[in-house]
């Protein structure tokens, strides 16, 4: 057990070091989302899956739509929207990087657009430690502008370890539990975070009231941009 606790610490440590950055307000991260033209639906594009986790993006775009619309935002159905996709051959949102955003408009009616990518889909063993990792890139541009409106990263650990003092034991129900980990809840669970660091959408009562809170991580919002 005391060997699981160190290698937690450790873990929990790298984690936070990497997440440190000076903290901003959401008015002073994201403007726009705040202005007279702020968006007020969105289409999300197939998640980029850049892992080797061949279910990781049906699993996200199945999850993704609930999450923001309790945020105060018209979501356009993601199935419907995934079969004109694939309607016309696209599978997979890195088909879509660098189109002009109006074509999303033109096509859907929408203000703005959402892309997201999965750079992280994993599991870890640390010596009778286990531990899922989900990292995933938010990006919402305008398609009026084509501007970035609002961005975010992050990662979700979870800690799939077994700690029953049998060391034995232990890495057996490690090995089952990390094995089997239902991704849908992790998934979703993703998500909500991701929109608790985004100012309210105009269909949620507190729209505009939360641009002083403090709760969006610079290194996230410049990590979520660095490739765009």
């Amino acid at each position: 057990m005391k060997i699981t606790r160190i290698a937690g610490a450790l873990l929990a440590l790298i984690f936070l070091s990497a997440c440190a950055g000076p903290t901003l307000t959401k008015r002073d991260a994201f403007p726009s989302m705040y202005g007279t033209n702020k968006p007020l639906s969105m289409v999300v594009v197939p998640a980029i899956n850049e892992t080797t986790a061949a279910d990781a993006g049906d699993l996200l775009n199945v999850t993704v739509a609930q999450p923001f619309a309790n945020h105060g935002y018209y979501v356009m159905p993601v199935s419907i929207v995934a079969d004109i996709f694939r309607g016309e051959g696209v599978i997979d949102g890195t088909q879509m990087k660098g189109v002009q955003t109006s074509i999303f408009k033109d096509s859907f009616g929408d203000d703005s657009v959402l892309f997201l990518t999965i750079n992280k889909w994993e599991t870890n063993y640390i010596v009778i430690g286990g531990n899922v990792t989900v990292g995933i890139e938010y990006v919402l541009l305008s398609t009026e502008t084509n501007e970035v409106l609002w961005s975010y990263q992050q990662n979700l650990v979870i800690d799939t370890g077994s700690s029953s003092g049998n060391i034995l034991v232990d890495i057996v129900a490690t090995a089952i539990s990390t094995a089997a980990t239902d991704y849908v809840p992790i998934a979703a669970q993703v998500h909500v975070n991701a929109v608790n660091a985004m100012p309210y959408g105009a269909y949620h009562p507190q729209t505009g009231l939360d641009g002083d809170l403090k709760s969006v991580n610079q290194r996230a919002q410049q990590g979520a941009l660095a490739e765009d």
